[in-house]
């Protein structure tokens, strides 16, 4: 079926197929992008010696435009276009061998040309910029603005682009800013300077790293603040005067001035900061709409407990499959990967008189250099602009400062703007369940078919339970280099958040989300009878429909499988099937100490057991008894 009018929208475009671009021409005269369609250009100073990348973004979908690049002597020259899912929408191409001379690049669809730009390409790499020593982290050279923040949400989905059925983790963020096809930014201002960055967040720090990094690059603007971590009856507060890249710091070559500022970064900020209350001002993040448009990549998502999520890309639904959300997160021992959105790995709360977990995007932030201060200060005082600072924390020492260069936006000035980025507490009014209605309606426009749905939830199971094998096996391998001395068991609610071993290698806040998602994995037919109109089916056959999940639902935790190495070294093999059936011992296998069969749920005296060759310590068995009705009612302590 052909269809002439508009872009087919969210709730058809990954059924629709767009015809193709008309050839576009080399334009005479003047030639620019604006702000509702940005051209950039990576590396900044284009040479012959490297790949020349150029990326186009816009808020806006631009249906059937294609981006083209003019060598210099007018050949037309069409690179393989990767196209990213957006909202806001972004294609790049690139060009592996660049001729020196003025390239164009045009962004068009036959003769409406929506954006172009001319890139002059050297013969020879430039010599990277000077830095003379101490002072600013890095210059301010730019503002944040829509041209920007869409190519920050282009560089996150980039960066963390991988096939949707693929549960792929990487040992660090380095590991993957390091790769040059994922990262748009990739030796941006000079040959090798993301060779030695060091980048290896927790997930408190992933968002803090990537917006950083990206602002490094670009030379933005990019301030945080000292929070609280809140207390039982008091929520995280942050301090008014805020840090910035303009602290000083010694070194003498930019990526080494990096490096250690995200040091300090990471000596800084932690999970609380994100979970500020909807309505302080004085705050890194601010909530938005749930809006397609207004969560995109690089929006972070902080569940009630502390965990922290980034925003990657929105996989469209399509005729038979189903719509995606995908985030990316890091652990306390450093791996990065990737999490859809369901209910196992984004825990919520709609209350907000202790903490503001939900989506949130960065707060704008610009630079105004007619109230800054001197950069250049004293190497030795390590003084910041803001306020003196600790060399390696970064923490204010409260000495007197000069009025700071920035304007911070307020959530009554980001109320009054409206538009996509609009303040907006609307995720907080209803209840829980209201809330993944809500967004499983904006990820699934169409009512999904309740057997797909029941798979695609097995699909979230199987890629937790993959991840959980990561994490324990690390486990395992740290006691092992260890030989197996005993790991500190924190008292009461630390045992899942603290520092140290424990925090690295054990399992509480993972084995409590792998809990809530065999619930939400199980429960499924349950609620295709209790709801059938949400998913196309009439009433009077919501019975037979649920026992049709039902069946499916048997089949696929059946048939998936996965493997473990036991204490001796050698592989168990066990069903998601029995993982489920598993779920009350799986309440107290968090812990290091215990041997791997026991972080798998054995039951004692099983041939499975047999090669478990440690316990933890009986005062800690003890502890955790008592703790397990947190687990039990998937409730952790505030």
């Amino acid at each position: 079926m052909t269809v002439l009018g508009g872009f087919p929208g969210r709730a058809l475009v990954a059924d629709a197929e767009l015809r193709p671009s008309a050839p576009a021409s080399l334009p005479e005269g003047r030639c620019s992008d604006s702000k509702r369609i940005a051209v950039f250009r990576s590396p900044l100073r284009p040479d012959a010696s490297r790949p020349l990348r150029v990326i186009v973004s816009s808020e806006h979908d631009p249906g059937a435009a294609s981006l083209v690049l003019f060598a210099p002597d007018g050949t037309r020259v069409e690179p393989e276009q990767q196209i990213l899912d957006g909202p806001p929408f972004s294609r790049w191409v690139e060009v592996s061998e660049p001729e020196p001379g003025r390239w164009t690049a045009v962004f068009a669809d036959g003769d409406q040309v929506l954006a172009c730009e001319r890139i002059g390409v050297a013969k020879h790499p430039a010599p990277p910029e000077p830095r003379a020593g101490p002072g600013p982290a890095w210059e301010i050279g730019g503002q944040w603005g829509r041209a920007t923040e869409n190519l920050y949400s282009a560089f996150v989905e980039q960066l963390f682009f991988e096939p949707t059925g693929d549960d792929t983790t990487w040992p660090s963020l380095q590991a993957l800013i390091g790769e040059r096809d994922r990262n748009l930014l990739y030796d941006y201002r000079a040959p090798g300077e993301d060779a030695e960055l060091g980048l290896e967040p927790d997930c408190a720090d992933l968002p803090y790293f990537l917006r950083a990094y990206f602002a490094w690059k670009l030379r933005l603007p990019f301030v945080y603040r000292i929070c609280t971590r809140g207390r039982d009856d008091t929520p995280p507060l942050c301090e008014p005067v805020v840090l910035s890249n303009l602290e000083s710091v010694p070194d003498k070559s930019a990526p080494a001035a990096f490096r250690r500022f995200v040091r300090r970064l990471a000596n800084t900020v932690h999970s609380s900061a994100p979970r500020t209350l909807p309505g302080d001002d004085q705050t890194d993040f601010y909530p938005v709409r749930l809006r397609r448009q207004s969560l995109r990549p690089g929006t972070i998502y902080a569940d009630p407990y502390g965990h922290v999520l980034v925003v990657a890309r929105w996989k469209p639904q399509g005729v038979s499959d189903y719509g995606v959300l995908i985030a990316a997160d890091a652990q306390p021992d450093g791996t990065v990967g990737r999490r859809r959105f369901w209910r196992g790995s984004f825990l919520f709360t709609p209350k907000t008189d202790l903490v503001g977990a939900g989506f949130k995007a960065w707060r704008p932030v610009q630079y105004d250099p007619e109230v800054g201060t001197d950069a250049d200060t004293d190497a030795d005082s390590e003084a910041g602009t803001a306020t003196d600072t600790d060399a390696d924390t970064g923490a204010g020492t409260g000495t007197d400062a000069p009025p700071p260069p920035w304007r911070i936006a307020t959530n009554q000035e980001l109320r009054d703007a409206k538009g996509i980025r609009a303040w907006s507490d609307a995720q907080y009014q209803g209840t829980a369940d209201q809330f993944y209605s809500t967004m499983e309606g904006i990820i699934n426009p169409r009512p999904l078919d309740p057997i797909r749905m029941q798979v695609s939830l097995v699909d979230a199971l199987d890629e937790s339970v993959q991840r959980r094998l990561s994490s324990v096996q690390n486990g395992e391998d740290y006691m092992r280099e260890q030989s197996y001395a005993v790991v500190e068991m924190p008292f009461g609610a630390a045992l899942f958040l603290t520092t140290g071993p424990w925090e690295d290698f054990s399992t509480p806040s993972r084995d409590m989300r792998l809990l809530i998602s065999i619930d939400a994995v199980v429960s499924f037919p349950n609620t295709v009878a209790a709801y059938p109109g949400r998913f196309g089916i009439v009433e009077t056959d919501g019975d037979a429909a649920a026992e049709a999940v039902r069946e499916a639902l048997a089949a696929e935790l059946a048939k998936r499988s996965f493997e473990y190495l036991r204490s001796d070294g050698s592989t168990w093999q066990l069903r998601l099937a029995d993982l489920v059936e598993r779920m009350q011992a799986m309440e107290v296998a968090y812990n290091p100490n215990d041997c791997v069969e026991i972080r798998w749920g054995a039951p004692e005296g099983s041939e499975e057991r047999a090669t478990c060759k440690r316990r933890a310590p009986s005062e800690q068995q003890t502890r955790m008894q008592k703790y397990r009705s947190w687990f039990t009612a998937r409730q952790r302590p505030e």
